[in-house]
């Protein structure tokens, strides 16, 4: 087996606290860049969701993957996992989160687990079609695999999602370095039944590492005009709209698609390089340095710290109305489930 330190990964809410019990996430023996489970109900599993799509009868069929970026219900995945509910109104994507406690036996999963998803934005561009152009109705495309989604606001049944650190920009992958992909590759496109959400719950959650081979700052190919990097690896399906990690334990990527290992031959695993895409901070404004969020917080009068945070300055000026004291709001830069700013 070759010598490879497993990551300890934290989420914002964990890192640098005295409740941080993150610990390596170990490979199976003599399989280092293989799928392995992670059992993390209280750290990852508040951060990574399943995604299903949801028909109007209530059946569930398994998409991929996706995660939470900040505190007000944002969750990135790629694009493909949910491009159906461009075209198909009778189907939703549906977020699968954990519930308060963790127990034993069967138990009947709570409604507000599946949390719709309210709208999505997504990078789009010039379409190089020349007759559409000549006719003075250029045509628009994907511009990547990525997708910002809005999750509906959550009942009293579900845990509040804990969030990841994102790195947008200053990240320098050399070859040879590791990364980790993480997701739930045991989704499928059939339905699931209670069983199988049950244990999407409990047990779904896999990583696999790889190692970096290169980067395409403008895609592979027209078709595929996302840029990403490529690593060694082996990625399966529902893993797609993952997170992928630095060994810092930072997300730099998410799952694309994946060509399977074969025989000796080790699998290769094509992930969006945020580093690269620049747009991704006008869909996801939130989004600053790692750990961090932009927001616009609720201070009281002579208050040092804010009261509240909150997603808009509408949303902030809507609680400030609700006290019964002067208040102001101001837009700052706040660490993720801490008190500490700047101001923005």
């Amino acid at each position: 087996m070759e010598n490879l330190i497993p990551f300890e990964i934290a989420t914002c809410e964990m890192a640098g606290t005295s409740k941080n019990n993150s610990y390596p996430l170990v490979p199976e023996p003599g399989r280092p860049f293989h799928p392995f489970r992670i059992q993390d109900p209280f750290g990852l599993r508040n951060a990574i969701v399943p995604v299903f799509r949801q028909d109007t009868k209530g059946s569930l069929y398994g998409l991929g993957t996706a995660f939470n970026i900040n505190e007000f219900g944002s969750f990135l995945t790629a694009h493909h996992v949910v491009d159906f509910s461009e075209f198909s109104g009778p189907n939703r994507p549906i977020l699968f989160h954990s519930m308060h406690a963790i127990v034993y036996g069967s138990v009947t999963i709570p409604h507000d687990c599946f949390v719709p998803v309210t709208g999505f934005h997504v990078p789009m561009m010039d379409s190089d079609d020349p007759f559409a152009a000549l006719q003075g109705m250029p045509e628009r495309k994907v511009a990547m695999d990525l997708a910002v989604l809005k999750a509906s606001p959550l009942g009293p049944g579900v845990r509040p999602p804990q969030a990841l650190s994102v790195r947008v920009y200053g990240w320098q992958p050399k070859v040879g370095d590791v990364v980790l992909a993480v997701g739930y590759p045991e989704l499928d496109l059939s339905e699931l039944d209670g069983e199988s959400q049950r244990m999407l719950l409990t047990e779904g959650m896999y990583g696999a590492y790889g190692k970096f081979v290169e980067v395409y700052p403008t895609g592979v190919g027209t078709a595929n005009p996302s840029p990403v990097f490529v690593v060694d690896s082996d990625w399966p399906p529902g893993m797609s709209g993952g997170p992928v990690f630095n060994r810092d334990g930072e997300v730099i990527g998410i799952v694309s698609r994946s060509l399977r290992a074969e025989a000796d031959l080790p699998g290769r695993g094509f992930a969006v390089d945020l580093g690269s895409c620049h747009e991704v901070q006008v869909f996801a404004p939130s989004l600053d340095a790692p750990g961090w969020q932009v927001c616009w917080g609720l201070f009281t009068e002579n208050a040092h710290c804010p009261v509240s945070v909150h997603a808009s300055d509408e949303d902030a000026v809507i609680a400030g109305d609700s006290l019964n004291h002067p208040y102001n709001v101001r837009k700052i830069v706040n660490k993720i489930g801490t008190e500490d700013f700047v101001t923005a």
